[in-house]
């Protein structure tokens, strides 16, 4: 009975990590894929201009050869952004303080490329006005913004069938946020009625991270939500009380926020045509608005607040709006983000996130101490207690109502609890699978180091501690270690039992090879620890 605690708790983690990895879409949740024919019929309530019923928009067609008319680029200490005349768009967005690669010489984050549909696009869902194409004119073609200084607005403006579109961006030097009004004005002679559509569009390597995340995320009706990328097929069509709505992966996002939430649409599919060229792969969002209905020279105002940048938890939630929810750990996400911000203030005194990783782990063993010491206590009493166990299996093997009975007294005798081994482990394993989410999906650990080369070498070793290590040292030295505790664990099962679990250090050592080290390292260090506390209880116990 006594080692099959730790059975458990071994097992348990191991289904946790298996199901995470390989079968949960994080934070996935039912969608229902519609049609043209099969818009619903609360969607269409909510947006019913007096013109033709809403149906899902066809992806715009921008050829690859069309002028995307002057370029516009607004420079930030974050961020350089590269808009264009026609249509007002965002064509290019890099990222200066993230690079593609551990290299500190490698290209800087394009967050957005020029993809055929271009984020920030606009256009009217029933009239044919080519807002999107047209040729604006622009009241300043640079923008140069310098570390502390006052935002700075950009305006880009446009005529078109009796409509004067304005679309104002105004940037800010130390963060991601950008400010974007849209102003719609009626000059014409007869009232306007329409939807307006903006359009958000990422692009992403063909290659994927095994471990990461990439689709549609949102926060309306005060729930997020995600559509993973694998799960969209066809036009996905979301309607609620929207916060706001965007794209993303692993660590970074684009997204619209609604200043002041009304019920809206959001529109997501996948990229259907593509260039030749292209070696990435598209995902389109569309921001629907509700119907505006404008007189003649009445103007209508649309307030949003941009974010282009990397998902930090802190910078996100001082924006507000409920931005931070885009930080998303799965089932344990309120544990997980307490242990992230621990772990970020460790790394404010040591500045090293690996050595934060180890003082984490080191707090987290001292925390469990008293139940983890209580448990191995109670494997190490049943292990003395297996010989009495064992006669009276055999005494009342035809009566197990008998020998029920009995065992209880034996335990009763010794004041020996048979569950006490497991039940300590159970009440950690939120707190070790809420770490787990943490230290996988955090982009502080993104190209953050631990020992950057291997010793006596010039070999980057543990330069990224949110890859794999490169020579499968840590996987190893953490499966030895779980061997070594193995061995030292009491144990009180059969010998077929005690065969299976010889396999399991090299069942986790193989599914560990392409975890994160950051990962590795915490759990290798949490099985070291765990070895001296079992010492520590074997000899005091004499075991």
């Amino acid at each position: 009975m006594a080692f099959r605690a730790i059975l458990a708790f071994v097992l348990s983690m191991l289904v946790i990590i298996v199901y995470d990895v390989f079968f949960v879409p994080k934070g996935h949740i039912p969608q229902k894929v519609q049609s043209e024919k099969a818009v619903s019929q609360e969607q269409k309530k909510v947006f019913q201009p007096a013109t033709p019923k809403i149906v899902p928009i066809k992806p715009l067609k921008v050829k690859p050869t069309q002028d995307l008319g002057k370029e516009v680029i607004v420079s930030t200490p974050l961020y350089k952004a590269v808009f264009c005349t026609n249509g007002a768009k965002i064509k290019d967005f890099l990222l200066k303080r993230y690079r593609q690669t551990v290299d500190p010489h490698s290209p800087p984050v394009h967050l957005i490329r020029n993809n055929g549909i271009l984020p920030l696009a606009i256009r009217f869902l029933h009239r044919q006005i080519p807002i999107d194409n047209i040729n604006y004119q622009v009241d300043k073609p640079v923008l140069n913004l310098s570390k502390g200084g006052a935002p700075q607005t950009i305006t880009f403006t446009a005529s078109v069938s009796g409509l004067v579109i304005k679309k104002s961006f105004t940037f800010h030097s130390d963060d991601y946020r950008i400010d974007m009004k849209i102003q719609i004005s009626n000059q014409g002679l007869q009232a306007f009625s329409d939807n307006l559509i903006v359009f958000l569009a990422n692009k992403w390597p063909k290659k994927k991270d095994r471990y990461g995340f990439r689709g549609a995320i949102y926060y309306a009706d005060n729930k997020f939500s995600e559509l993973k990328w694998e799960k969209i097929k066809g036009e996905i069509v979301k309607a609620g009380k929207f916060v706001w709505a965007g794209l993303t992966d692993k660590y970074f996002m684009t997204v619209i926020t609604n200043t002041q939430p009304k019920r809206s649409s959001f529109i997501v599919y996948r990229l259907s045509e593509s260039r030749p060229s292209d070696s990435g792969e598209a995902l389109v969002g569309e921001w629907l608005t509700p119907p505006l209905e404008l007189k003649p020279n009445q103007v209508a105002n649309l307030n949003y607040l941009l974010y282009f940048g990397p998902k930090e938890l802190d910078r996100l939630k001082k924006i507000g709006y409920h931005l931070d929810k885009a930080v998303h750990f799965g089932f344990f996400d309120t544990i997980a983000k307490w242990l992230l911000y621990v772990l970020k203030w460790f790394y404010k005194y040591t500045h090293n996130y690996g050595i934060a990783i180890i003082i984490l782990t080191l707090v987290i063993k001292i925390l469990f101490w008293p139940l983890t010491h209580m448990s191995y206590e109670s494997m190490q009493r049943m292990q003395k207690l297996q010989p009495h166990i064992q006669r009276l299996k055999e005494k009342y093997k035809d009566d197990k109502e008998a020998l029920n009975r009995e065992l209880m007294k034996l335990y009763k005798t010794y004041k020996v609890n048979p569950m006490g081994g497991c039940l300590p482990m159970i009440l950690q394993i939120p707190v070790f699978f809420a770490l787990y989410m943490a230290l996988a999906y955090a982009i502080e650990l993104r190209h953050a180091p631990f020992i950057m080369y291997l010793p006596f070498t010039h070999k980057l070793w543990l330069a990224d501690l949110s890859a794999k290590d490169p020579y499968y040292i840590t996987p190893i030295l953490m499966g030895i270690s779980m061997f070594v505790q193995q061995k030292m664990t009491p144990s009180t099962m059969d010998p077929s039992q005690a065969k299976f679990m010889h396999f399991m250090p090299i069942i986790f050592t193989f599914l560990f090879l392409n975890f994160p080290s950051g990962l590795v390292l915490y759990w290798f260090v949490n099985n070291l620890l765990s070895i001296v506390q079992q010492a520590y209880v074997n000899r005091k116990l004499g075991g």
